[in-house]
């Protein structure tokens, strides 16, 4: 059985449409967040509703055809849309409900971050999940998420406490803790490898006010800044979350960074936190104040659809000098649009038991990723050159040799998605994977292959 007996089949046996090459939607189906790849699947399908999906997903086991899954189509590697390859679209599945007094909501699996924050923030409450507001929220949990509350609420996995899956087989499997503990512990970082979520739930935090905003330095402060932003915070309290934001500046013809702050608190209390980064030296930019949560997740504009990337990072398991040396000397030649970030983790993100999750990167102390972007394809070698460099740069402090699986590289290798996850939970998961999806039709992702 073959794509071709599916593209028979399936038009006959669901309700969604069916979108083909020659059908008017078709490009805009399958555009991609990463101008690099023009990939050209042979059917995308957009399921009416979870027995749709099921029908679709039994057509494919029948004609022995894989599986990949659009939610939000933001990932760089281009995962979700393989050249002459079967997808099932979930963009237009986006209905979050909340219960506020048990503070949980759930969200259907085709839902945006947006979609999410709008739907508890009404009720003073949040999911930690991420920092953009137009990702994905079903690759952006299954793949761990980093929040402006890592600090207080662990990832984004660790709110993960329910889900509805589609199964391989085209069943549908409700997922908690208490009926299905292997496939919610391996859905908590794993990844779409085993199976469709059409529905994540989750445990929810009250919210009452963010302190949140940037300071900026440049030149040669920028080396001083990130070694005292990388003692402060392993020393920070769980209000404060921080990053960086390490750039090249053409015009200054030398480095700038950006030090992103949330304080979930009192704006005095958050500034007493800062101090030490707001008096020696001076920024040369301060934009910080109240918000909302709403507001605060908001600040980041979105980067469009059709620049072209390559993004590379390591979780690094310590945030020294040399690390901020390494970063510095990565950032020359990061392009116009090129930057790294540097994601920094502590508090309640360590303080969660590790066998909680999939995610092998509890120990991180942060996730700092190379991400090289650039507009025109004749910018290609060079962009996608910085960005191993940067990345090789990084890796003496790396955890375990393996990237943030929320930031695939496009040439992401399979011994770099085992060694994110470490011998024992790879081998593990490989068990989970064969329970679920031993013929491994969800294979168009950070891929886990099934046991033997």
């Amino acid at each position: 059985m073959t794509i071709d007996a599916l593209a028979g089949s399936l038009p006959a046996r669901t309700r969604g449409p069916v979108i083909t090459p020659d059908h008017r939607l078709y490009d805009s189906a399958r555009a991609l967040f990463n101008g690099m790849l023009d990939r050209r699947p042979r059917l995308i399908f957009r399921p009416a509703d979870t027995d749709d999906l099921a029908a679709a997903v039994r057509c494919a086991a029948e004609s022995d055809v894989a599986i990949a899954v659009r939610g939000g189509g933001h990932s760089v590697a281009g995962h979700s849309m393989p050249d002459d390859g079967f997808v099932i679209d979930l963009s237009r599945w986006r209905s979050a409900t909340v219960d506020p007094e048990r503070r949980i909501a759930d969200a259907e699996g085709g839902c945006l971050l947006m979609d999410l924050d709008a739907a508890t923030a009404g009720y003073g409450l949040a999911a930690p999940s991420g920092t953009f507001f137009d990702t994905g929220i079903g690759g952006l949990t299954l793949g761990v998420g980093i929040s402006h509350i890592i600090a207080s609420e662990g990832f984004g996995c660790d709110a993960l406490i329910g889900a509805e899956l589609v199964t391989a087989d085209g069943r549908v499997v409700d997922v908690d803790e208490a009926t299905q503990p292997d496939l919610l512990w391996a859905l908590r970082g794993g990844g779409g490898n085993f199976g469709i979520v059409t529905r994540f739930r989750y445990r929810l935090t009250p919210i009452q006010q963010m302190y949140s905003g940037s300071l900026s330095y440049r030149g040669p402060a920028v080396g001083e800044v990130l070694a005292r932003l990388f003692e402060l915070d392993a020393a920070a309290s769980d209000e404060l979350v921080t990053q960086a934001i390490v750039f090249w500046s053409a015009e200054d013809g030398g480095p700038i960074v950006r030090v992103n702050v949330d304080w979930r608190g009192e704006p005095d209390d958050g500034d007493a936190a800062i101090r030490e980064l707001r008096d020696d030296p001076v920024p040369f930019q301060t934009n910080l104040r109240p918000m909302t949560w709403l507001q605060a997740q908001a600040r980041f504009t979105p980067i469009p659809f059709g620049l072209r990337h390559y993004w590379k990072g390591h979780l690094v398991g310590e945030a020294s000098a040399g690390l901020a040396d390494a970063i510095l000397t990565a950032a020359e030649g990061s392009g116009d649009d090129g930057f790294i970030l540097v994601e920094l983790i502590h508090g309640a993100a360590h303080r969660i038991p590790e066998d909680s999750a999939a995610f092998g990167g509890r120990r991180a102390v942060a996730n700092v990723t190379a991400l090289s972007i650039w507009r025109e394809a004749g910018g290609d070698e060079a962009g996608i050159e910085w960005g191993r460099r940067a990345a090789q740069l990084f890796e003496p402090w790396s955890l375990s040799g393996g990237g943030y699986l929320n930031y695939p590289e496009v040439d992401q290798t399979a011994a770099r998605v085992a060694a994110a996850f470490g011998p024992e939970r790879f081998a593990r998961l490989r068990e989970v994977k064969r329970t679920w999806d031993p013929d491994n039709r969800f294979r168009h992702n950070a891929n886990i292959v099934p046991a033997r």
